[in-house]
């Protein structure tokens, strides 16, 4: 038993010193799934029943990092299922940094519509007005009284005649935006206030 225990453990010793040189390369038990075959994406391919190189992703697949919108068939902000109207707002309180950001996409996104302050005077809005309908104040009692998950809806899905901005800004720069807007919204307040 002892000498079994023994040619085993010396041939383990023999394998391991024997693939420590790399003068020539080292054994691929399955080559296929290390180097398997590119194909270009017009190229054909003899493989696939219809020929083609490009291939349908399977019902249901999803990219790595995509997560879908939930509330994609949902026609309004109004409609959205649950206390928060839509989504939660995954920033309790948003700190500087999450502001900056906002205020980023705000100034690029929304301003030439909705205007600095948010007021619906921005430059497209113009001294003869560009649009049927001049852009909403985002700093009104309305869009003030409306939770984060409809102005989330809004931004994602688009309502009117602003498009959907889901390619432009990030989903987690959304909620941003959005604390950016309350803080507009906030200074609004105070500055009627004061006036």
């Amino acid at each position: 038993m002892k000498q079994n225990i023994f040619r085993v453990l010396a041939l383990a010793g023999f394998l391991v010193l024997v693939n420590c040189d790399y003068k020539t390369p080292v054994y691929e038990y399955f080559p296929s799934m290390y180097d398997s075959p590119a194909r270009e994406s017009q190229e054909a391919d003899s493989f696939a029943t219809n020929g083609s190189a490009s291939r349908i992703p399977p019902k249901g697949a999803i990219p790595v990092g995509y997560f879908p919108y939930p509330y994609a068939t949902e026609a309004t902000p109004d409609t959205l299922p649950g206390a928060d109207k839509g989504l939660k707002n995954p920033i309790a309180k948003a700190n500087l940094g999450d502001l900056m950001i906002g205020e980023k996409r705000y100034q690029t996104y929304c301003t030439p519509c909705h205007g600095v302050r948010g007021l619906g005077n921005g430059t497209v809005v113009g001294p003869a007005p560009r649009f049927q309908q001049s852009p909403p104040s985002v700093v009104s009692d309305k869009i003030r009284g409306w939770s984060d998950g409809q102005v989330y809806h809004i931004i994602t899905m688009g309502r009117g005649l602003m498009g959907s901005y889901a390619y432009q800004i990030e989903p987690e720069d959304r909620w941003k935006l959005i604390a950016y807007i309350r803080k507009l919204q906030e200074y609004e307040v105070q500055n009627k206030k004061a006036n």
